[in-house]
């Protein structure tokens, strides 16, 4: 199939579908198919239907093929009829024959049959109908073949084919030839009897026979050789009224009438005038018959027509010049007939009927008949018209006190409005009230029940306003025109149903581009167009602030917003209008942050819709307010809001939605002031409010009262942990999943929660598990139990930070008590846990026991204390198999558990250097790499030295390449990879260059020069220490100078410290030049500072350095950086120089090419 946009373009399958279709046709009709090739022929069918609904809204496309289409079908029905009346005896295929008759009904159906007949002189009401044969000589075919007695014509399942030859007739009567030359001799007028009987007969049909046959008549009736059969009609029809017989046959007289109506001579109806209202106010007697609303329908329709046969045509329609001036001035010195007022007084009755399609066919009426009377008569019309808004809103108070049958008055006035309208019927002096009226009409919505009424009188008052825009002058609308734009716009935007939504945002298009009245009409068209306004959420969310940019529109919206959304029945509507408060407010958030009045209301809805808007409203400031302490106190002012709801509303049953958006203003606007402040004796509204929250039934309420507490304080933060830590969930299952999610938000990275109640929280999940397993494992399921241990592994890799110090140690000794209690009981609980080793596995445990040691080689003591306990309780469980056997177990308790040494996990001197040879164990060695790299980097002189120590000794001890186990190429790929990836992180690379440090100083790295593998990983370290040395800034903040400096000076140490190895001296070298010049002067001085005292201590293999030790000394390291620059390419000289006169080399290509640079 092509694509969309050539599929809605032209018909793209033209070609496949009339190969299926000539398929269908070259079938013999008179042949039966098996019910194989029946079943294939009917797929086919439905292909070509299903097509045709494919195009059905763009029919349009087909008629360039519609004649090849309709043609081949239309002869070879005829050919089939030809068949059937010539040989009587042959019996038809019934599945084929209805096939064919269905598409050729398919075709008028999509393409409608009313059109002007292009080939015929005489108004045709088809268009694929006009395909059909219309010569003389198919009269007898077609009436033949209808009487035939017995066929399919008679068969219940044929309906699409007898309506479409009762089509075929109503276009032969149309042929100007008279009748009786086919009547038989002796049987005068018998065609035409035998026409009328035939379509008589279906009247009473319940389906489209009906109609076809009602069109059959009244082409019938208005031909000249058979006019006079339309008395005897009328009296029949009387007849039949007054007996009543049967709904459909009445509705089909009807539409005979109203057909004749429309088309007869003025003759025929003038000379059945009486007849037909007498008829129609019968109708209007019979309660009965009023109860149907076709009925009352064609019954609005013939006393339009019969009114306007009576009264003269509209001036102007047929001549111009002087004539039109003529007929207008016949029209308006014509006297008004007294039917036509009697007409009239029926028709506004009807505008206010139950049934739309009355009270349209009445509009439109109305509209007619005025359109035909004089100036003075037309205007008591629409007088009359425009009274009836004020029919039932005399004793309403406001537009929402209306009584619910004023829905059908107000549409029905509307309709009527907008008929007018289209005609240019309503005067300049009437504008201003319409207008008045209008802007009701726009918010017309009465609460009926669980839902509202009133969405048909909303989309006919647009539909007024686009009627205005194509007839009035633009002097007539410019007085109305601010107005106008501000209520089209408002609806636009904020109506709940979507096709009044774009009605307006039509109406608002057309105002645009037909006067170019409206304040900044393109702009705001741009905003509110058809696409704009028909997704709810995006007109409500960003149309609304695009077009509240404008000042013009920006106080309607907001008046609109919260006295019609934020009031609205639908519980949707006023969430999501709280939610455009928001965006709106957020446009300038001083001047234009609504006052809502909604809570003083004694109607819940209101109640709801304003704390909605309130929480909103909250958030904005949360968003747009800079000031701390203003917005703490806006905050603070709109939680003084809660005062004005009653705590009697709150508890009152089927108002937990108050509750809940009760509870959300406060978990918004809650601030400390609100916390601290106290009163006498009573507690302020919000506790009072979150109390009943948590105590209500509805858990959507429970959620919102939990979040307040959340989002609270964080002593109410940690009071709901605590609330988590003592439930007991085995009688409470369905809060299991909830106290999950709560720890889950808690200490997600992103809360914003403190580090006391990350620690309550991390207390409280050994506790929920010890609640829980194993006495209730059907509550939790493998995946809830790898979260709660990923909950406290992450938790151990809090370090925050605050005024008290390494505060995020609260949360790590929180962590590994967890870790360790929840071990415990797992391992205690194994034998009745099914499916223990999804729940547990080993590789998990080996994991929780890495992490914890980690934390035992860090540098404060009290956590270190910690994992001392755990690690001995670990050691000591019974473990469900050998598979959960920790590597290096007996290792483990040697260093730890040892009975005859007091194992003191305080003591850096006696642990680290026990922890460190666990550097040998694959799976705990980066951890353990880690935890010795932090405290090496430690601020504290005591833990920093002994891990120092430690770690030097460790590395002594190590060989260089050699062995199965770690050795020092091993230990240098570790900590070079870690500078490797983590680059840019200046607080990871540091320490790591502390380390290389305090192996370098003692001596640990020597032995690694006498391998080539080794020597290669050292001027890795170089080029990673040097590379764009001068282009640094600080990588964990820019532009905070003594981290960047700090870290400048670690690395310049370290490649001091490098020179010792001959191998890669000539490189670090090259690079102390680099710190010499660096940027920034502390650098140069520190780096000069440190090199002099390696210089003058230890042996670089220079016999004499009296030359570099004097431009250390002498230079001002911390003056322009060119100078230190110059000194450095001095030094590099010297240095050189000094080599060169050993044996060395001399100058290399970088020295001249920096002195090029320096020229």
């Amino acid at each position: 199939m092509a694509d969309e946009d050539s599929f809605f373009a032209a018909f793209e399958q033209y070609k496949e579908f009339s190969e299926t279709q000539t398929e269908l046709l070259s079938q013999d009709l008179f042949e039966q198919p098996t019910p194989d090739v029946e079943r294939e022929e009917f797929i086919k069918f439905k292909f070509l239907q299903g097509t045709l609904s494919g195009y059905q809204e763009q029919s349009y496309l087909l008629d360039p093929y519609l004649e090849d289409l309709v043609t081949p079908v239309v002869e070879c029905l005829k050919s089939h009829a030809k068949t059937a009346v010539k040989h009587p005896e042959r019996i038809p295929s019934s599945s084929r024959v209805q096939i064919i008759s269905e598409i050729l009904y398919g075709y008028t159906k999509f393409r409608g049959y009313k059109a002007i007949e292009s080939s015929i002189s005489i108004d045709c009401d088809a268009f694929a109908v006009r395909f059909f044969p219309h010569e003389i000589m198919d009269l007898a075919i077609v009436l033949d073949y209808t009487r035939l007695r017995g066929g399919l014509i008679d068969s219940p399942y044929h309906w699409a084919l007898r309506y479409v030859f009762l089509l075929w007739l109503s276009l032969i009567c149309m042929i100007p030839f008279d009748l009786c030359q086919f009547d038989e001799p002796g049987n005068m007028g018998g065609t035409a009897t035998a026409l009328e009987e035939l379509a008589k007969g279906y009247l009473d049909k319940a389906g489209l026979e009906r109609e076809g046959a009602a069109l059959l008549l009244s082409r019938l009736y208005t031909r000249k050789d058979t006019a006079s059969r339309f008395h005897e009609f009328v009296n029949w029809s009387a007849v039949v009224f007054k007996e009543n017989n049967g709904i459909f046959m009445l509705i089909g007289i009807l539409r005979v009438l109203a057909e004749v109506g429309k088309s007869g001579s003025l003759e025929q109806i003038k000379a059945e005038q009486t007849s037909f209202i007498t008829l129609v106010t019968s109708i209007g007697e019979n309660g009965s018959l009023q109860k149907n609303p076709l009925i009352r329908k064609y019954r609005s329709k013939i006393l339009t027509r019969i009114a306007l046969r009576l009264l003269p045509s509209i001036p102007g329609k047929t001549l111009e010049g002087h004539v039109i001036e003529l007929r207008r001035v016949q029209l308006e010195e014509t006297d008004v007939p007294e039917d036509v007022e009697v007409i009239l007084e029926q028709m506004f009755d009807s505008l206010q009927d139950k049934e739309t399609v009355v009270r349209w066919s009445a509009a439109k009426g109305v509209a007619r008949i005025a359109e035909h009377l004089p100036a003075d008569f037309a205007l008591q019309i629409v007088e009359t018209v425009l009274g009836l808004f004020s029919v039932h809103s005399i004793a309403a108070a406001s537009l929402y006190d209306l009584p619910s049958i004023a829905e059908a008055t107000w549409h029905g006035a509307c309709l009527c409005c907008a008929e007018l309208a289209r005609r240019n019927l309503i005067p300049e002096s009437h504008m201003s009230q319409l207008v008045e009226w209008l802007s009701k009409a726009l918010y017309f919505d009465i609460r009926k029940g669980a839902h509202s009424i009133g969405s048909n009188v909303r989309d006919a008052a647009a539909y007024v306003l686009w009627a205005l825009a194509r007839t009035q002058d633009i002097p007539t609308l410019e007085p109305h025109a601010n107005t106008l734009a501000n209520h089209l716009v408002s609806v636009a935007i904020y109506d709940r149903e979507v096709h009044i939504r774009r009605a307006a945002s039509a109406a608002f298009q057309e105002h645009v581009g037909r006067t170019n009245l409206f304040p900044h009409g393109i702009d705001v068209l741009g905003k509110t167009d058809f696409y704009s306004v028909s997704i709810r959420k995006h007109s409500f969310l960003i149309a609304a602030p695009q077009v509240a940019s404008h000042l013009e529109y920006r106080t309607s919206l907001l008046t609109h917003v919260t006295n019609v959304v934020l009031r609205h029945w639908d519980v949707s509507m006023r969430e999501l209008g709280s939610q455009s408060v928001r965006n709106l407010c957020l446009i300038d958030l001083d001047n234009i942050a609504p006052w809502i009045p909604l809570l003083d209301s004694v109607d819940p809805i209101d109640v709801h819709g304003g704390l909605l808007a309130l929480t909103e409203i909250g958030k904005a400031y949360q968003d747009a307010e800079q000031d701390h302490s203003a917005r703490n106190e806006s905050l603070h002012g709109l939680l003084g809001h809660l005062t004005r709801v009653s705590v009697d509303l709150l508890k009152a049953p089927r108002n937990h939605l108050i509750t809940e958006a009760a509870c959300r203003l406060t978990a918004t606007t809650l601030t400390v002031k609100a916390v601290k402040a106290s009163t006498t004796g009573l507690p302020p509204a919000w506790r009072t409010i979150l109390d009943v929250g948590l105590k209500h039934r509805q858990t959507s309420v429970q959620d919102a009262a939990a979040e307040a507490l959340e989002n609270g304080s964080s002593t109410h933060q940690q009071g709901l942990a605590k609330c988590l830590e003592k439930l007991d969930y085995t009688t409470n299952k369905e809060l299991f999943p909830k106290a999950i999610a709560c720890l889950t938000n808690g200490l997600n990275p992103t809360s914003a929660a403190t580090i006391e109640t990350r620690q309550a929280l991390l207390v409280a999940v050994p506790s929920i598990c010890v609640n829980v397993v194993p006495k209730a494992m059907d509550l939790m399921s493998t995946d809830t139990a790898q979260t709660l241990f990923n909950i406290l592994l992450t938790g151990l890799e809090d370090y925050a930070i605050d005024e008290r110090g390494d505060v995020g140690s609260w949360a790590r000794i929180a962590s590994i008590q967890g870790l360790t209690t929840i071990c415990e009981l797992f391992m205690n609980a194994a034998g009745s846990i099914p499916r223990f080793e999804e729940y547990f596995p080993s590789n998990l445990y080996s994991t929780v026991v890495s992490a914890v040691l980690k934390q035992g080689v860090e540098r404060l003591d009290n956590v270190r204390q910690e994992v001392g306990k755990g690690l001995e309780r670990l050691l000591r469980c019974q473990y469900p198999s050998d598979d959960w056997s920790l590597p290096g177990f007996q290792l483990l308790k040697e260093l730890f558990t040892s009975e005859s040494e007091h194992s003191d996990w305080a003591d850096a001197a006696w642990l680290f250097p026990r922890a460190l040879k666990l550097l040998d164990l694959p799976t705990y060695r980066q951890d353990i790499l880690s935890g010795a790299i932090n405290s090496i980097s430690s601020k504290t002189d005591s833990t920093k030295k002994e891990m120092s120590k430690a770690l030097a000794g460790i590395t002594s001890a190590l060989p260089v390449a050699d062995g199965t186990g770690y050795n020092v190429l091993s230990l240098l790929d570790d900590l070079l990879d870690r500078v490797t990836s983590n680059g840019n992180a200046n607080k990871l690379v540091i320490p790591i260059f502390q380390a290389f440090n305090v192996l370098l100083e003692e001596n640990c790295l020597e032995l690694s020069v006498e391998d080539d593998r080794g020597v290669e990983r050292l001027r890795r370290l170089v080029t990673l220490t040097t590379k764009n040395v001068g282009k640094w800034k600080n990588v964990q903040r820019i532009l905070e100078a003594m981290k960047m400096q700090v870290s400048a000076f670690a690395i310049c140490i370290l490649v001091v410290n490098l020179l010792v190895f001959a191998p890669i001296r000539e490189t670090s070298v090259q690079a102390i030049s680099e710190f010499l010049a660096h940027p920034f002067p502390k650098v140069r001085y520190d780096t000069a500072e440190y090199f002099y005292m390696k210089v003058s201590s230890e042996d670089y293999g220079i016999d004499d350095t009296t030359d570099i030790e004097n431009i250390l000394l002498e230079t001002r390291w911390y003056v322009n950086r060119l100078v230190p620059f110059m000194i450095s390419l001095n030094w590099l000289q010297v240095y050189h120089r000094i080599r060169a006169s050993q044996g060395g080399i001399g100058e290399d290509r970088d020295i001249a090419a920096r002195k090029r640079v320096i020229v």
